[in-house]
């Protein structure tokens, strides 16, 4: 999905809002060290067997960056999980984001922000435009733009519009 404000905490920790990820100061110090620095995170796991497989979602984690040439410094498996599955053939990948986003894929990621936040919120408004900080119109009216431009309505496709939002938040 596209990325979307989380509050984080005076420690840069995140609310039940979302995940906790990296404070900026660690993505900051990898990047002074080298910007082109993944690291990719597995499962965890217990024994060799939760060694092996957390290894190798760390492996797909890594191969679906570099992949989609993604703007992510830090990823977890648990994250792109999905989008690397739909991504395992790249011209049927695009192909489903075209289809499925029709005029949505290159419209301004404002749009796009807030279909996935509405989506994310269970479809509710309300609740979508307090996690985007802005006025419930707003999101009435982003919502509606995005109507427009979508091959079907966002009713009726929720879950891929979902998924093909998912691949771009990861594509960049």
């Amino acid at each position: 999905m596209a990325a979307v404000p989380r509050k984080p905490d005076a420690q840069g920790a995140e609310t039940a809002d979302g995940p906790a990820s990296p404070a900026p100061s660690a993505i900051d110090a990898i990047d002074a060290i080298d910007p082109d620095v993944l690291i990719a995170i597995g499962r965890p796991g217990t024994d060799v067997a939760g060694f092996r497989r957390s290894h190798l979602d760390a492996l797909a984690t890594q191969r679906m960056m570099t992949g989609l040439e993604s703007p992510q410094h830090i990823a977890h498996y648990r994250d792109i999980q999905l989008a690397a599955l739909l991504t395992t053939d790249p011209e049927r990948a695009a192909e489903f984001l075209a289809e499925t986003l029709g005029d949505l894929l290159h419209a301004d990621s404002e749009t796009r922000e807030t279909v996935a936040a509405y989506i994310r919120e269970q479809c509710n408004t309300q609740r979508t435009a307090d996690r985007l900080f802005t006025h419930r119109n707003t999101v009435i009216r982003r919502l509606a733009r995005a109507d427009r431009l979508l091959p079907r309505p966002l009713a009726e496709n929720v879950v891929a519009v979902a998924a093909a939002l998912e691949i771009l938040h990861w594509q960049g």
